[in-house]
C-alpha cells in the first residue's frame, strides 16, 4: 500500500470533517438527525485509498510520488460512501453496518457521495460550478438505485469537470 497508517489517518479526520460539515447542512431542520459512524467511515476512507494505490501502481509511471487526481478520489469516494453508508440514523433503528433505503439512510448517503465527489470535481474543474436541479437529482438516482462501476462513475466526474472548465468546456459541445 502506498499510504502510510499516518497518511490514512489524516484523510479520515479529513473526511471526517467534510462529513460532519454536510450532517451539520444536511440536518437543517430534520427532526431525525443523521450522524456519522467513524467504523463505517474508516472503513470508506480504507477502501477509498486502496483504490487509488492500485490505481498509482498500475497508471503511474511513479506512484511514490505522482498523485492521483481529483476525478480518482470523486469516484472511488463515492463508489464507497455508497457502499458502506457511514451516515445513519440510530433514532430510527438503524444497526450499524447495515442499510436499507426504509432507514433513510441509503438517501442520505448517495447525497454525501455526491457532495464528497462535487467537493473533488470542483477540484479538477478548477472553477466553483452548481448543477442543475434536475442533473442533481438524477445523479442521487443513479447513485441510490444503479450498479454504476468506478469507471463509470469516473466518467461521469470527468465529463461534469470538463464542461465546467472554462476552456475545456467549450471544446465540448458544437451548436
Amino acid at each position: 500500500m502506498l499510504f502510510t497508517e499516518a497518511e490514512i489517518k489524516q484523510r479520515f479526520e479529513d473526511i471526517y470533517d467534510l462529513a460532519c460539515a454536510f450532517c451539520e447542512s444536511y440536518n437543517e431542520g430534520q427532526e431525525v438527525k443523521a450522524e456519522i459512524d467513524p467504523s463505517l467511515l474508516y472503513l470508506c476512507v480504507v477502501a477509498l485509498y486502496d483504490d487509488i494505490s492500485r490505481y498509482k501502481e498500475y497508471h503511474l509511471t511513479d506512484p511514490e510520488t505522482q498523485r492521483s487526481n481529483a476525478i480518482k478520489r470523486a469516484a472511488y469516494g463515492a463508489k464507497w460512501i455508497t457502499h458502506f453508508s457511514p451516515l445513519i440514523f440510530p433514532p430510527m433503528g438503524h444497526e450499524t453496518g447495515q442499510h436499507s433505503v426504509e432507514n433513510g439512510d441509503a438517501l442520505a448517503n448517495s447525497v454525501f457521495a455526491l457532495h464528497f465527489a462535487l467537493t473533488n470535481v470542483e477540484i479538477e474543474a478548477g472553477v466553483p460550478f452548481q448543477l442543475s436541479s434536475e442533473y442533481y437529482y438524477q445523479l442521487i438516482y443513479d447513485l441510490t438505485y444503479r450498479g454504476l462501476s468506478s469507471d463509470a462513475l469516473i466518467l461521469f466526474f470527468q465529463s461534469i469537470a470538463d464542461l465546467a472548465h472554462p476552456k475545456r468546456g467549450k471544446d465540448f459541445l458544437v451548436t
